[in-house]
Parts: structure tokens; C-alpha cells; sequence
């Protein structure tokens, strides 16, 4: 069975990212580097500039009055901010083109963008982490099956079969047929693409958020936040979902179960918009 570490490797053509973000990442790893240095980088593909000034005028990030330059964006937001923004429109940019077989892609895409919406609804709630930040983690935290449904699809869909009824079971199921479940793979993703550990730790202990040691607050987000999701895209009723969340997130994060309906609502109502900000189309 192949190890998390194997499978990424074996992607490594379809996972390099747009060379836009290699070279964000190079200004902000830069301590001389300036915030307009940042922008002039970005400003050189249009595409990624219009999308960033795009998603940081949308009514998610509650700025008053239009930001209408890339510099005034860096310098309100920060350049760690902006570049986890880059990072998001980047990955998204490039995964939308790969179309494993047995894969909904937009539909996965929506899916991941609502986790996005509600772990940056929780962290804003309890006023907790940066929240752009959490958004990028969370948008990344499914991305692990991409790759799975790449290179192992129908063992991808059996784990998924067999799990119909209890999802909470999918990364187990996942172990046992594949040898490595979505949270490994999305970490070692991460890893790969040398982002801070922060990403990898949270992503690959999203199912067992009391792993994740410094992270943990962040990969807590994602388990409560992965969980919303299904309770969004599936039949099953919300007292089983809900029971499967694990305590240490809500012990970690100090958030109330109770505001699950909440938080639920507010990530439903901006996720049409939002998913149209990355190009992903929404349902029919």
C-alpha cells in the first residue's frame, strides 16, 4: 500500500503551483522586502490581481470603502495575509483543471470553500485566529482526496460507499484500503509545497485535532468546520453529525455546541458568492 509521502510524489507534474505563488512566497520569506515589493509581484499576473481585489472587496471580509490597488490591499491586510489569499486563488486556479475520474470537481471545490466559510465564521465567533488564515487551511483541508481520487479512484469511491452511512468513518476506511487517508495526503501536500507547518499540522490532524500539539486550535477549526459540511451535503440528521464532532474541539476552540445552527446558516448564505469569486460554478 502506498504511504501519503508516495502518492504526492507521484503527482509531483499536477501539483506545482502557478510560478505567481513561488514568487509571493520568495517577498514574504524576503525580511527586506517591502509591501510593495508584494504588490508589484502580484500586479504582474492579472488574473491572480483580479481575483485577490475581487475576494477582498466581497462583503466576507467587511472592509468599508473599495480597496482599488494591490498595495493598499498588502498594506491593510498584511503581507502574511495576502499571501495565504494568493495561495487560495493559486490552488484553486490550478486543481480546477484536473478532473479525476469518478470526481464531482466543482462540486468538491464548493464543498471546500464552505469549509472555509465556516471555520473563518467559528474563528471570527470566538474571536480566535487570523482569519485569513484559517480560511487557506480550511480550503485546503479536503484536497488530500484530489489526489487520492487521482491516483487510487476506485478504492477512493469504495471508502466513500462504504462509509455512506457513518462518514465520520471515511479517513479509517480510507487506511484500510488505500493505506492513507485525505488528511495524511493533504499534509504531506503542504509539506511538499514547503508552506508554513501550521498548514500541514492542522490538515493532517483535522480528524484528531488533539495531535496537532501547537496547531491544535486551528485543526480543531477544521474538524467542526469538516463536520458542518456534512451535515450541509448530506441526509443524515444533525444530532448524529453533530455527536461526531470531537470534544477536544470544542474544548480547544471555547465554543458552544449551540452555536453549530449559527454558524452552519452564516456559511450557507455566502457560499454562492463566494464559490463565484474562485470561478467555481455553483449548482444548477
Amino acid at each position: 500500500m502506498p504511504t501519503a509521502e508516495q502518492l504526492v510524489a507521484s503527482n509531483v507534474t499536477l501539483v506545482t503551483l502557478p510560478e505567481v505563488f513561488a514568487r509571493v512566497k520568495q517577498v514574504v520569506d524576503d525580511p527586506r522586502a517591502t509591501t510593495i515589493d508584494l504588490a508589484r509581484v502580484i500586479s504582474a499576473d492579472p488574473g491572480v490581481s483580479a481575483r485577490i481585489l475581487k475576494l477582498i472587496n466581497s462583503a466576507f471580509w467587511g472592509f468599508s470603502g473599495r480597496i482599488d490597488s494591490l498595495a493598499r490591499a498588502v498594506s491593510l491586510l498584511g503581507m502574511l495575509h495576502v499571501h495565504d489569499l494568493v495561495l487560495a486563488t493559486a490552488v484553486v486556479g490550478t486543481f480546477q483543471r484536473i478532473r479525476p475520474e469518478l470526481m464531482d470537481v466543482a462540486r468538491f471545490w464548493r464543498g471546500s470553500i464552505f469549509r472555509s466559510l465556516a471555520a473563518t465564521a467559528l474563528a471570527r465567533h470566538g474571536q480566535l485566529v487570523d482569519l485569513g488564515r484559517v480560511f487557506t487551511e480550511a480550503l485546503l483541508s479536503d484536497l488530500g482526496h484530489l489526489i487520492i481520487y487521482l491516483k487510487a479512484p476506485k478504492l477512493a469511491a469504495q471508502a466513500l460507499e462504504q462509509t455512506r452511512a457513518t462518514p465520520w468513518q471515511l479517513a479509517e476506511a480510507e487506511r484500510a484500503l488505500i493505506g492513507c487517508d485525505y488528511a495524511e495526503v493533504g499534509g504531506t501536500l503542504t509539506d511538499c509545497w514547503q508552506l508554513p507547518q501550521c498548514f500541514g499540522e492542522a490538515i493532517r490532524c483535522q480528524n484528531e485535532p488533539r495531535k496537532a500539539q501547537a496547531h491544535a486550535l486551528e485543526a480543531s477549526l477544521l474538524n467542526i468546520a469538516g463536520m458542518l459540511d456534512l451535515l450541509r451535503s448530506s441526509s443524515l440528521d444533525s444530532p448524529t453529525l453533530l455527536a461526531h464532532i470531537d470534544p477536544f474541539a470544542w474544548e480547544t476552540t471555547g465554543l458552544d455546541p449551540a452555536c453549530a445552527a449559527q454558524i452552519l446558516a452564516e456559511a450557507k448564505d455566502g457560499l454562492s458568492a463566494t464559490a463565484l469569486l474562485f470561478g467555481v460554478p455553483n449548482e444548477s
